[in-house]
């Protein structure tokens, strides 16, 4: 019986944290056209924000994008949003990052999501690097509050590029949280919540990417490069 059960489980977990053959891949989102951005729909104030892209510094394949946030407001942010694709029946997710800061102390933390919207439903994965209280934060789309974890979440290091990757899945009528990884270093989160209900109907695949300013609102910059959604 060991025999035969052993490879039932590794196919189950294999299944759940790899892409499958037959994943849908959307490289290099932050070269893209046609993101769109807000701050006052990112909660906190109303900040001064930009986008530039195709940089060639500092970058990994010559073309970044630097998102820039400031303004005099304390505590303003800034949300960045692409479409990326349109699927119903999508079940996991992961979303690839990587970004670079030559001023990590300025920020007060970053979010990063994939969602996506089957009928009237909107599953959200939004992941929250809240440099306040060190840890990764999960979104309960259905009580509209931040959830902490036990993952660690510090300032990144100046000058260096930091690769992170989040993997979710939606089964059950919820939204789980599986893992973050950050420069190779696992975390299994296991969290999961209702997904929010909404007034429009829609099956649509978004990234979104958040700065979040501090009390002083210091001006900062992030580059961001090497963006990409992987669903299945």
């Amino acid at each position: 019986m060991r025999l035969k059960l052993f490879p039932c489980v590794f196919i189950v977990f294999f299944y759940i944290l790899i892409p499958l053959s037959n994943a849908t891949t959307v490289s290099n989102i932050d070269q893209q056209k046609g993101w769109n951005s807000c701050s006052a729909c990112a909660n906190g104030g109303v900040a001064s924000y930009s986008l530039t892209q195709f940089l060639s510094s500092p970058s990994l394949d010559g073309r970044s994008a630097k998102f820039h946030l400031g303004g005099s407001t304390p505590l303003s942010d800034a949300l960045w949003f692409k479409r990326v694709g349109y699927n119903s029946t999508a079940t996991h997710f992961t979303n690839s990052t990587n970004y670079y800061y030559k001023n990590p102390s300025a920020p007060s933390g970053m979010e990063f999501s994939v969602s996506q919207h089957v009928g009237s439903k909107w599953y959200r994965w939004d992941w929250q690097c809240s440099f306040y209280y060190g840890v990764w934060r999960t979104w309960d789309s259905g009580n509209a509050r931040w959830v902490n974890t036990t993952a660690p979440c510090h300032r990144p290091r100046a000058y260096t590029w930091t690769h992170t990757t989040f993997q979710g899945h939606r089964a059950n009528g919820k939204v789980y949280f599986d893992t973050v990884t950050v420069n190779g270093h696992k975390y299994y989160i296991n969290k999961s919540f209702y997904p929010k209900s909404v007034s429009y109907s829609g099956n649509w695949i978004t990234l979104h990417f958040q700065l979040n300013g501090n009390k002083t609102q210091t001006d900062f910059d992030v580059w961001g490069d090497k963006f990409q959604v992987s669903y299945w």
